[in-house]
Order: C-alpha cells, then structure tokens, then sequence
C-alpha cells in the first residue's frame, strides 16, 4: 500500500530536482502533456545571471529584466510561443518581478519562462551572508557583515529555516494588561536589561492560531507591547493571552537570547548578522542567505487588461521575507487571514472577550490575508509546472488573494491558473492559498472578480508552515471550479488540505450563530449564494499532519459548496485528530470512496442549533476508526451510506487500490523527487537527470539510443545504480511505473555492466527494458565493444508497468519480465555475456531514443545474490553489496496499537535460515532519522 514519505530538506537536492523540470519542460514528453502549454518552435530569448546587453542571444545573454523588456517588443501579434530560457546559476533581485498584460502571450500563445536543459535557476530576494569570522569563541557565535537599511524575520543555512533567536516563557510567569505584560519572577529579571528590547517580539502558539506581537520596551518588571497589534492579537478566539490551546510562548529577537546551536539574530542598527552553528557546520562553506524582498513575482493587470498567457517552468522562487508583522504583528485568525488596523473593543476585553464578543465581529469584514511569495490575480492562462517553490518567509503561491495581498493592488480575478508538478518546502507560510476572504471574494461586485477554473495537482508540499502554523498546505477559499488532485502534503503542524471559508456567515440567508454574535451589525445578510461551489478534491496523499496544532483534520471545510466533493484521497497519521472535519457551515459536499487509516474521528461536523452545517453525504469509505458524529440520524440532513470499518489491517482490495493511487502520478514524479542518494550512485552519458524518493527512482534525458549493431553506435541513456553490487549469483529486479513514448522504441529497464560510468566501452553490458511499441527486449553486448548488438523481444502487448528482471550465474545472464510481481516469464534463453568481470554494476536505465527529453519511473529496486532474498510490504529499494544491505523505505510502522495495524517494512533475508537454536545478528550501521521511532532491525 502507498505510505508516507518522510524526507528530510537537504539543500543540494534542489538543483537536481529543477535540472529535471528543465529537461521535461524543454520537451513535448508526455509528462507535460496535461500539465501546461505545448512548447511549439518560435522565438526564444537568453538570459543569465550575468547576462548584459540587449541581444538576448545564446553567446550573449541578456539579464532576466532585459529579457522581460525584450519581450515586450515582440509580443505584440504572436505567431507561436515565445521562450525565454534561464541559464544556470542564481538571479539576485532588487526588485520583484511584474507580468502584467504587457508581458503577456497574444493570439492564445503562451510566453514561456523556463530553465534550460540541465539548467536550475534560482529566482531569489535575498542575499548571500560571507566573510564569517568568530564573535563569541565560547558560545560558538559568529557573525558577518551584511550591511544595514533592511531587516529580515527569516534566515536559511544550507537551504533550511534556522530559527530566529528566542527563550521560552511560562505563561504562568506573564501577568497580561491592557498595554502589555508584568512579570514578577526573578528567572526573568534578565528580560530588563536587554540592549535591544524594542526588537523582541512575544510569539504564542494557539490551537488554530499562531500570533506575533512586537514589543516596544521592556523596563521594570513590564513588557510594554506595540499598538494596535496587542489589542488586535488580544481579543476573538484563541487569542494570545487566552488561547483554546495553551501551547508554547516565546520572547524572541535578542542577541541575548542566542543560546542554541542553529539561532540566529541580525543587529540591523550594524548590520551584523549573528549565528550559532549546528554540530558540523563549518562556517567557511555553509551556504547562508539573507532574505531581503518581501515579495518575489507578481503575475496581474487588470480586470479589463489581465495577464495572460505566461507559464513558468523548471525555476526555483526563493528569497523573502514579509515584515509586516514586525511593525504591526500578526493577529492570526486562521489560515493566513489575520486583523490589522486600529478597531474598538471593550475595556475588559481582556477577560470579555477571549471567546468572542459583538466588537470583535467588526473586524471580520476587514481581515486582510498573509501576501505571497509568488501572486497571480486579474489573470487568466498562468500555468506553473516543476517548480520550487523553497526558503520563502511567507505563503508560497497566492492565486486570487484579496486586494492587500498583491503589490498590484488588484485582487481576485483569477481564471484558468494552472499548478502541477512543483514543490513546496522550507516556508515559513502555507503552500497555496486560492481565493479571497473579503466580500468581493465571496460576492463579487464585479463578475470579473470571480475565481474560477483552478487546477492544483501533483503538487508535492511538505515542510511548509514553519513559521505561521495556522496555514495550510493548500487553502481554497471562494472559487468555482478548482481541481485539487494527486498532490501529496505531509509533515505539516495543522490542516492538510482546506477548502472553503466563512464559517457559515456569508452564504444565504446568514447564520443564527453569527446574528447572535453580532456579525450583521457590520455586513449584510446575504440572499444569494457564494461563488464558492464545483469544487473537486480527488486521489491526494495526506499524511502527517497536526503536528503542533489543534482542531483541524486531513480534509477541512467551511461553508456552503454545492456540487463540491471529496473522492479517492487517503489521509493516515494526523495525531487524533479528525480525517474529514466539517466545520461551521459546511453544506452540500459529498464525500465518496476516501481511505481514513490511524486518524481520530474519521467523519466529524461541527453543529449546534444556530449554525448551517449538514446537507453532507458521505458514501463508501473507509476507516479503521469508527468514531464519527456525522450520521443519518443526528437531525442535519446528512446521508452516510456504505462506511467499511476495517478492522485487523485488513483492507480491502478497493481501498488498497485507492491508498496506491493517491498522491503524485506516475509520470509527473520526475519533476517531484530528489537526487538518488546513498548507496546508489547516478550517471548519464546525455544531458539527464535522476531521482529518488524512498523507493521510487526516476530518469530522465534525451539519448538516441543504446544500440550498437547495424552500423549504429549509440550508447545514450542515464542510470541509476549500485556500485560493484552485482557478482555470481546476483538478480537485479524492479518496476518499470511509467514510460513516457517519445519513441517506439524509448526503454527502460534494469541492467548489467562491468562500469555503468563507462559508457562506449564497459563490456558485460546487459539489459532488459520495457519499451512503447515493442514489447519487453532483452538486449546485450555479444562481443565485449561496449554497445548491445543482441535482441530478443516479447510481445508487443508487454508494456509499462512491468516488472523486470536480470539474473547472473556465473558469466551468463538471463533476462524475465512479470505483470504481477510474483510469475515471472523468461524473454529468451540463458546467454553467456563475454569479458564480464567478477564484479559489476547493477540498477535501472532509460533512454528516450529521441532528441525530445522522456522519463521512466521505476519501483522495487531490487539488488540481492543467492542466497538472499529480498521482499517488501510496501514500495522499497532493497539492495546488497557483498555483506553489505541496504534498505530504502517509507513504511507507517511495523507496530500494534488500538485500531492501528502496521506491518510494512523491507527485509532482506536468507529463506529458512533460522531453526529453534539460531541466533540473528547485525550491524546497523548507519539509520535516517525520518521520524521519532525508525526501526531497522
């Protein structure tokens, strides 16, 4: 079945993840098929991190500005595409970048930004921190200069958040007032005498809330905090003073507080930046970048003259840094919406209104949202594909967002936006936010605002929500007609995927809850419905959530959404809390064939006699929890039919099929995956590009072929492999997932050879591939030059997926390929391999056998010599090296527990070895730490 995968951000796995989006995106390969516009021949434009002039040329390019203004002459009447194509290397903003309509395709073509072959470019606001030298040899503090006139809330140290300078505080020990707090305990005395006291900030972490509230001076015993963001952050729900979940507090932003390994604090007065590095960070190569820009792209014109037309491809956006809330705070209220401005309240808020009151109902009309790193709004036509969006100090990719959070100063609007295949990691924010909170959001004053048709699939969001835990990985707010599907979102500190927004209040006819609040003092009852409705979540991956939060779930909703549904996703692991979580109003969604596995109440709604929610359907899911409150019974017009407890881990073949299929695709797991790590190594004798998640590898290039015979020479291809793993006795076996056809005659397989590296030359050259057109072909060297010249093919019928297999004894080899995993039938006859040598290497293979880029993914890589076995409950790399396994899994766990029944693991092992008196024993060498309790064994 489909596990988590839990893969730490390791930095220099970025750029060989966006050589692969270049490489797929400079191709018509199947890969993009769906995910974005036809690359069709036309003009294209240079650009590189140096370029200079006005050429944009191959020899001389331009810069990326120049490129923009290039463009703009030439985009008038379009005959085709125009590209323009970034070179390798890191573009350093000083200014964000502006596509409005000027900048857009005409004639329906597209103006396409995207990395060149092998290329990743990096899109960036920030600025590289060099010249360390030691500050505090006893507390290991260094710093370096980086001048002063800006000032910045985020750091990254080889490509992770490092953690900004904090202590925590009891919130037992702080005596909240109206102007700040007290604190009488002499373990805080030292809060008096900071240098610095107007640059802390208190930040408390709530149940669905996570709030910043500068401070302006600390003297005497009393924190004296910034207006009007105390207030702001002080009264509502989950405020900071009285959160509906007490979790940690802090005071951060001192240079006295800089007392953990991996701190930071920039004296912005000197422009001194202090760190404390981690164990094994040597300061004269880490790689530290600064953000500076608030902002780094913005795509919009207007609603009569929008954007249109542009795609982006194969970048990596990084580099921000949203300061608002070190002026005005942060009063979080939920997914990245949050209060601002000066508001009324009462005098005894303080203890009046920690659960609401009718004042407090004033502001929310007025919410402004968390701006983006990346926004798109009076656009229509903008695709995004195999992008990376990484090291932002806010929300990623904002589509549609209100009004305030574009620099435009256009919201909404937002039509035909296209995400697929990109990934989101190491932000401080969410990943995507879609849609608006204000009321032209949910009703438009003009048709033009209206959000529609939004595509969001296979998508990879993990390790997002770093710094603002209320956030989401993806958010879709008010939209018609978006597409949420096969995107995978785990390791996230509260909701995994939220649709809708509202809470009841703005569909028809109002809410009682909020007439009784006091809501409609401030905004209209509304008559007719939102523009929140057709929306479609299918087959997404949801795993390893609510990590730090409270009172949210895998699926989260608000609000009416007719004709909306959840169907084909599978959430496990979200600490207890909910898997559908239907909260205030939500009305009209259907909910069909979803998997719930080792979450807490599996259906659950929030209803009480003045709220809206109900009208819910939900048929033929399953869960292993039987806890749910969502019933045919409970008086809300809700059907539930067909729910399947499975007890025992036995799921059902349906379900299983369901938990297989959810999360990234196949054929776009190439622009998802990291670069092969240890113990496999990865070549290519072409412009390529490999990758690994957990037991899936992926390869893509444009080869010519690997053939030798009939006055061909070609040995093309890329490879991912074991060095040295294959010997007398060796099988080498795995999934062929996906081949894209960019020829009939495109392979991919496993194989053999002396050196993998040498390509041309290496003799003991065997393979067997699964082709497009021409069934499975056992091919290889028969006279040791170094090209296969020998064929032998199956069917033409046999195609992807297929499992195949190489076997050595001694110098022969055999080749076989399964449909199943289990029966496998021999291609051929045994065949002895000249000049093999007593060691070789062993792994997986493509060649497009094109000039236009194609991919593989494979699965199941196995690696074993007799009398070894190897096996798998779930997708995994097994391999041995003489004595030496090595196991890449991502199983839940091997363990029981309540209704949890987990046992999926990889093994290799020798078949009945073991008797009544046998001892096993084994060396763990070495052990990922991809959560709290990896078991190898």
């Amino acid at each position: 079945m489909r596990t988590t995968h839990m893969r730490p951000a390791v930095p220099h796995r970025f750029r060989s993840w966006l050589a692969t989006a270049a490489i797929l995106t400079a191709s018509t390969a199947a890969v993009l098929t769906q995910a974005g516009p036809a690359f069709a021949a036309g003009t294209t434009l240079y650009a590189s991190p140096s370029g200079s002039g006005t050429a944009c040329s191959v020899k001389r390019p331009c810069s990326v500005t120049q490129a923009k203004t290039k463009v703009r002459a030439t985009n008038n009447s379009m005959k085709s595409d125009i590209t323009v194509e970034l070179a390798d290397g890191t573009y350093r903003l000083s200014a964000p970048l502006a596509f409005t309509s000027a900048d857009s395709g005409t004639g329906r073509h597209t103006v396409i930004w995207k990395a060149a072959l092998g290329a990743h470019p990096v899109i960036t606001g920030a600025q590289k921190a060099t010249g360390w030298t030691v500050q505090d040899s006893a507390k290991n503090i260094w710093k370096a200069d980086v001048g002063t006139g800006f000032d910045t809330r985020q750091l990254y140290v080889d490509g992770v958040l490092a953690t900004r300078a904090r202590t925590a505080v009891a919130r037992s020990d702080l005596t909240a007032t109206t102007s700040g707090y007290t604190f009488t305990n002499s373990s805080l005395s030292y809060l008096n005498s900071l240098a610095q006291p107007g640059r802390t900030e208190i930040h408390g972490i709530g149940s669905f809330t996570d709030r910043y509230a500068p401070v302006t001076g600390i003297s005497s015993g009393t924190i004296t905090m910034a207006q009007p963001s105390w207030n702001n952050n002080t009264f509502g729900y989950d405020t900071l003073t009285s959160p509906f979940r007490a979790g940690p507090l802090y005071i951060e932003n001192a240079y006295e507080f800089l007392d953990t390994a991996g701190e930071w604090y920039l004296d912005t007065a000197t422009g001194t930046l202090y760190y404390k590095p981690l164990t094994g960070q040597d300061m004269s190569k880490v790689d530290v970048e600064v953000p500076k820009l608030e902002s780094l792209i913005s795509v919009g014109g207007t609603y009569s003259s929008p954007a249109t037309h542009i795609a982006f491809s194969g970048l990596q956006f990084s580099g921000t840094s949203w300061l608002d809330p070190t002026t005005h705070g942060y009063a979080s209220q939920q997914t990245g919406a949050y209060i601002s401005d000066t508001w009324d309240r009462p005098s005894d808020a303080l203890t009046s209104c920690q659960s609401g009151c009718p004042l407090f109902e004033a502001t929310r009309p007025h919410w402004k949202q968390m701006p983006s790193a990346v926004q798109v709004s009076a656009a229509d036509h903008i695709t995004f594909t195999g992008n990376r969006f990484t090291q932002l100090g806010q929300n990623s990719l904002g589509i549609g967002n209100d009004a305030n959070a574009h620099t435009t100063g256009v919201g909404l609007g937002a039509r035909s936006i296209t995400a697929t295949g990109n990934v989101f990691t190491q932000d401080a924010g969410g990943g995507i936010a879609v849609g608006g909170v204000r009321a032209d959001a949910h009703h438009p004053s003009d048709r033009r605002m209206t959000n529609r048709d939004i595509t969001l699939s296979n998508n990879l969001i993990h390790d997002v929500a770093l710094e603002y835990r209320d956030m989401s990985a993806i958010l879709v707010t008010y939209v018609n007609g978006a597409t949420v599907s096969h995107n995978e979102v785990y390791n996230l500190p509260y909701s995994g995927l939220t649709i809708g927004y509202g809470w009841g209040a703005n569909d028809i006819g109002g809410s009682q809850d909020y007439v009784n609040r006091g809501l409609y003092n401030y905004q209209p009852v509304y008559t007719t419905a939102t523009t929140a409705a057709n929306n479609h979540i299918t087959d997404n991956y949801i795993h390893d959530l609510m990590q730090q939060m409270t009172d949210g779930g895998c699926m989260y909703t608000l609000s009416a959404s007719p004709g909306s549904s959840f169907e084909r996703n599978y959430c496990h692991s979200n600490n207890g809390w909910f898997g559908f979580y239907h909260d205030e109003g939500s009305r009209n969604f259907t909910d069909t064939n979803n998997v719930f596995r080792n979450t807490g109440e599996w259906g659950h709604e929030n209803s009480s006699a003045t709220n809206n929610t109900g009208a819910l359907t939900l048929t033929d899911n399953w869960t292993n929890n039987s806890s749910a409150n969502i019933t045919n019974a409970n008086g809300r017009g809700d059907v539930v039919s067909g729910t399947v407890v499975v007890s025992d881990g036995n799921w059902p073949s349906a379900a299983k099929t369901i938990m297989n299929n959810a999360g990234i695709q196949p054929r776009y797991r190439p622009l998802t995956t990291d670069p092969a790590s240890s113990p496999y190594s990865a070549y290519s004798s072409t412009p390529a590009n490999t990758g690994q998640s957990g037991g899936h590898f992926t390869i893509t290039d444009a080869g010519k072929d690997i053939w030798g015979a009939g006055g061909q020479h070609d040995d093309e291809y890329g490879t991912v492999f074991r060095n040295g793993a294959a010997v007398d006795g060796t099988s080498v076996t795995a999934r062929v997932d996906n081949l894209d056809k960019t020829s009939g005659w495109a392979k991919a397989g496993v194989v053999l050879r002396n050196d993998l590296t040498g390509n041309g030359s290496s003799a003991g050259y065997a393979a067997v591939v699964v082709t497009p057109n021409n069934g499975v072909s056992f091919q290889r060297d028969s006279n040791a030059d170094g090209y296969l010249d020998r064929l032998t093919s199956t069917a033409a019928t046999v195609k992807a997926p297929v499992w195949l297999r190489l076997t050595r004894t001694a110098t022969q080899v055999s080749a076989y390929y399964s449909t199943d995993g289990s029966t496998f039938t021999q291609v051929g006859s045994t065949v002895p391999l000249p000049s093999m040598a007593t060691t070789q290497d062993a792994g997986v293979i493509h060649t497009a056998h094109s000039t236009t880029a194609g991919s593989a993914t494979f699965s199941n890589l196995r690696i074993v010599t007799s009398p070894y076995t190897a096996y798998s409950s779930i997708p995994a790399a097994v391999s041995q090296s003489g004595a030496v396994p090595a196991l890449t899994s991502a199983g839940i766990d091997i363990w029981r527990s309540g209704t949890a029944y987990d046992d999926e693991y990889s093994a290799a092992y020798q078949p009945g070895a073991a008797g009544t008196s046998s001892t096993v024993t084994v060396c763990v060498a070495s052990q990922d730490k991809t959560n709290t309790g990896p078991k190898p064994a």
